[in-house]
């Protein structure tokens, strides 16, 4: 009985990593009618994934507009609110649904948030830390306005917040010296179309050049977030810079050191669904590089293969940050849309 149990899930896992390799070349060749009906089935088996993990990311909203850092916290989080919640949203809103209901409840959950972060806001413009983790303001900032600009949030507020958080640049380039801080800031100028050639822009990029260590990671210095490793960090260093279309020497040295991180099961650190949901949305934030896009496409397919197998019934998936569901659960979802983008993209290019 329990050979026959391990042989099932075996073979299981075996046809669901066949199909995922067959959906992700016809992804990466452009979709076409050579597709066959287990790329379908395979697509499908993603929407429906990202729409578990959707609705119970949606339903840990608190009343307030918020999201906390931890599940179980009394305490809202500026950082969860805006990087997880808000953001998040804008990424699944990319996809188009014939669940219109879905969609208006998303849209209704980010008003929400809007308020709850425009409440908080210092009168010079930063967001400070909220509840027990030592945030520093560049951080809970950077989060909230990646939040507030991806729901296209317009107001004076946002001007205020841009002009404290480009002044908080340092000569060198940096955020606080600290790498976290200058990629995310880094990412979201880039996010609102700054150009490549400012030299907000290029400070930055030279600094985050020059902190890549020797095998091709990142590390952060705060203190709060130093026990997440380089897995935590050297991701979005590469998609950040891979917004560029630049800078091709040192995305290779990185996603070389990816590639060597990645478990046999495809998933990233110890079976860590936001370390391998950063990983999924590296890999496939590439298209400025075709020939980077195509050799990592299988770490890629091996990623979801392993989102499909192992998300819970109530739509997280495993995390090495637990209780962190709400961070795992995002970056999660970000990769899988991110790959479903692709897809959905190749058939329009054809269609």
């Amino acid at each position: 009985m329990i050979l026959a149990t391990i042989n099932q899930r075996y073979n299981k896992i075996k046809i669901k990593l066949i199909v995922v390799l067959s959906f992700f070349f016809c992804s990466f060749f452009n979709f076409s009618s050579t597709c066959t009906e287990q790329d379908f089935q395979l697509r499908q088996e993603i929407e429906e994934a990202i729409h578990r993990g959707a609705t119970w990311l949606l339903q840990q909203q608190r009343s307030d507009g918020s999201w906390p850092i931890v599940t179980k916290d009394s305490h809202p989080s500026l950082v969860a609110t805006g990087l997880y919640g808000l953001k998040t949203i804008e990424i699944l809103l990319t996809i188009p649904k014939e669940d219109k209901e879905f969609n208006q409840l998303m849209y209704q959950q980010q008003e929400l948030a809007i308020s709850f972060l425009l409440a908080h806001q210092n009168p010079r413009g930063y967001w400070p830390a909220l509840g027990k983790i030592p945030w520093n303001e560049v951080e809970v900032t950077t989060a909230v306005l990646l939040g507030l600009t991806s729901a296209h949030y317009q107001g004076k507020e946002i001007e205020k917040a841009w002009q404290w958080l480009i002044n908080q640049q340092e000569e060198n380039g940096s955020w606080n010296n600290d790498c976290w801080d200058t990629i995310w800031a880094t990412n979201l100028l880039l996010d609102q179309y700054y150009p490549t050639e400012e030299e907000v822009i290029q400070k930055a990029c030279n600094w985050l050049i020059r902190d890549q260590k020797s095998k091709g990671y990142w590390k952060t210095n705060l203190p709060h977030l130093k026990v997440f490793g380089s897995l935590w960090t050297t991701q979005p260093a590469l998609f950040t810079l891979a917004k560029t279309g630049n800078y091709q020497e040192t995305i290779i040295k990185g996603l070389s050191y990816l590639k060597k991180e990645q478990n046999r099961s495809g998933s990233f650190g110890r079976w860590d669904a936001s370390k391998t949901g950063l990983a999924l949305y590296t890999f496939t934030s590439l298209e400025q590089y075709p020939s980077l896009m195509a050799e990592y496409r299988e770490c890629a397919h091996k990623a979801v293969g392993w989102f499909l197998l192992k998300q819970h019934d109530k739509g997280t998936w495993p995390g090495g940050f637990h209780p962190f569901d709400i961070v795992d659960t995002s970056f999660a979802l970000w990769g899988l849309t991110k790959f479903l983008t692709l897809f959905l993209t190749g058939s329009q290019e054809v269609n």
